[in-house]
């Protein structure tokens, strides 16, 4: 929801700048640096052309940029490829972390709340509120616990409760669902689901076939990075995007 918080029990956030965005790790830079030097030492052709270029050099700024540029471009790729496998480990970690996590909402936000003894009742008791706020990311010690509550969320829908509880997705995963839905025809959008904080399509059979960015990327005619929101452009979760998770399982 826009402009609304959350709340969490368990702090496990990574550090982010100013603007909000994840910094990257300095050794990560160091790295960086280190693949660009092995790439130039690994490759005579590399070498030589640098060479070449020096001893040709005819103070002709603009033939020079040409050249440099040409001739890192295979570099830069190497580089890239390096900051997506990154960016896909980093991903998984999170992805991971929220494993533990389930984002309920509907619950009316008290001053001096004890979240804890308001979860842990409404779990026991299946309980129903009025209003839908801000949502609640609670992490659980066991994930049996959490995975036991999460397969249970059907006896809301049975009650018609307004409180629903679907699972904690990275930004990555979210993003993943909502081209995946996108994708395909509105009598299949069903058919999307997430489990374990991966993004899935039911099949025939009710087998599930995993579904990635390489999968969506080619139908939208955009590159993975075009489909992924950066930090500046993702705010948190709507009530649309919930209600959407929500009405998949």
């Amino acid at each position: 929801m826009s402009g609304k918080r959350s709340t969490t029990t368990s702090l496990s956030l990574r550090p982010a700048n100013k603007c909000g965005r994840m910094t990257l790790n300095p050794a990560l830079i160091t790295d960086i640096q280190q693949i660009m030097v092995d790439k130039i030492k690994s490759d005579p052709v590399l070498q030589q052309s640098i060479a070449d270029i020096v001893k040709s050099n005819n103070n002709s700024v603009g033939d020079s940029a040409e050249s440099t540029v040409a001739l890192l471009n295979p570099v830069i790729e190497t580089i890239s490829d390096k900051l997506s496998e990154i960016e896909s480990k980093i991903d998984g970690l999170e992805r991971y972390n929220r494993t533990w996590c389930l984002r309920f909402h509907g619950f009316d936000e008290e001053q001096h709340e004890n979240i804890v003894n308001k979860i842990t009742n409404f779990t026991n008791t299946h309980l129903g509120l009025n209003l839908f706020l801000r949502p609640i990311i609670v992490r659980y010690f066991s994930r049996p616990t959490r995975q036991q509550i999460l397969h249970s969320t059907y006896l809301l829908k049975q009650k018609n409760s307004k409180i629903f509880v679907v699972e904690d997705l990275t930004k990555r995963t979210l993003a993943l669902f909502h081209a995946a839905r996108n994708s395909v025809s509105d009598a299949e959008k069903k058919s999307i689901v997430t489990r374990n904080g991966h993004v899935y399509q039911k099949q025939s059979d009710k087998s599930l076939r995993k579904i990635t960015m390489a999968d969506i990327a080619p139908k939208q005619n955009k590159t993975i990075h075009q489909i992924i929101p950066t930090s500046d452009e993702f705010i948190s979760t709507s009530q649309q995007d919930i209600s959407v998770l929500n009405n998949t399982k």
